[in-house]
């Protein structure tokens, strides 16, 4: 079990407050490590504390949990030991790691009505399904073949047979689900294939702009801490490219880094891939890489695409809501339709007759 970032902001927040403070390291770490109620967390500090009273250094310590703190977190926090600032670097990264926290959970907060309003309607078409027409059918099916009433609705033979399918193959859904889930998690891992997927989304209408949203607020956030910290132009480029999730983005960065290294401006490569990086975006970098204020140009940059992907998700939520409620509410009257109207047919012939 990892660490959550909530708990990385925790301690980096907790641990910048304590060394501007004054608090020596080794007693701020101790004091986290009591602190803390995360078990691997509170493991990494106690380790991390004995290699510090052993003369090593944060950064070289926190080395040893590559799959807990990444490239770029050990960048800032290597550049703040070596300039004497790690207080102030610690600040800009649990700023950092907040924003990606906060856009986390805007993300997984919009997606939650629709995915409970799906996981309701398909609970009430199996209750449906599994429950109340296998208790209907086989009494309309005997009345039909002593001739009291006609045919079923075709409604109500569709969803019949679909009874019988989920009866007879239901086993396998959740096998085939899991399967599948593993499967894309293994081929997310080709890089090749992750970039023409990264691409189909980035490609597509609303989903796409959202996705563009976010891989340039991630970065604008990403380059904006790494050149407060005192991180070079071209260091902060190729660890930007490392930890950026999406592979269109990531190679489009790999190819300014290396116009950077020819001599050329960053915002001459952010032109080049105009397709993924608007007009606003390279005319901000170049304004500073003029004036000199690149930090505050990506600071814009990140703040402007921060509001950008909250107002779009927010909005798309606000919509997708009704739309979806809509959407389920015609399914499941679809279903009890099929379900009311033979019982309906039966009374009427019973009356006829």
């Amino acid at each position: 079990m990892g660490v959550s970032q909530k708990e990385k902001i925790f301690f980096v927040e907790h641990l910048s407050l304590m060394l501007k403070g004054g608090i020596p390291i080794s007693e701020a770490l101790g004091t986290l490590r009591d602190e803390t109620k995360s078990g691997k967390l509170r493991k990494i500090l106690s380790e991390t504390l004995e290699r510090i009273l052993g003369g090593e250094s944060l950064g070289k310590s926190l080395e040893k949990y590559p799959r807990i703190f990444d490239r770029f977190f050990l960048s800032v926090v290597k550049l703040g030991e070596k300039s004497g600032t790690l207080d102030a670097n610690l600040k800009y990264l649990a700023l950092q790691l907040r924003k990606d926290y906060d856009l986390r959970r805007k993300i997984a907060g919009a997606l939650l009505y629709p995915a409970l309003i799906i996981i309701l309607a398909i609970i009430i078409i199996l209750i449906i399904i599994f429950f109340v027409l296998p208790k209907i059918i086989p009494v309309f099916q005997a009345l039909q073949t002593m001739g009291i009433v006609g045919q079923l609705p075709l409604a109500t033979k569709i969803l019949l047979k679909l009874g019988v399918f989920l009866r007879k193959f239901g086993f396998l859904i959740p096998i085939v689900s899991i399967l599948l889930f593993f499967f894309l998690k293994v081929i997310q891992r080709i890089s090749f294939i992750r970039f023409y997927l990264d691409k189909i989304v980035l490609s597509l209408p609303v989903l796409g702009s959202i996705a563009k949203d976010l891989n340039l607020a991630r970065f604008s956030w990403n380059f904006y801490t790494l050149l407060k910290s005192g991180m070079p132009i071209l260091e902060s480029l190729e660890i930007c490219s490392d930890i950026l999730p999406n592979e269109v983005y990531r190679k489009n960065l790999i190819s300014i880094r290396s116009d950077v290294e020819r001599g050329e401006k960053i915002s001459f490569g952010l032109k080049k891939a105009s397709r993924n990086f608007p007009p606003i975006f390279s005319e901000m970098i170049l304004v500073g890489e003029k004036t000199g204020s690149l930090e505050e140009s990506s600071l814009y940059l990140a703040q402007f695409y921060s509001q950008e992907a909250d107002s779009t998700i927010k909005n798309i939520s606000d919509l997708i809501g009704p739309i979806l409620l809509i959407f389920i509410g015609i399914i499941i009257v679809l279903v009890a339709l099929a379900t009311i109207i033979p019982i309906y047919r039966f009374i009427g012939e019973i009356g006829v007759r």
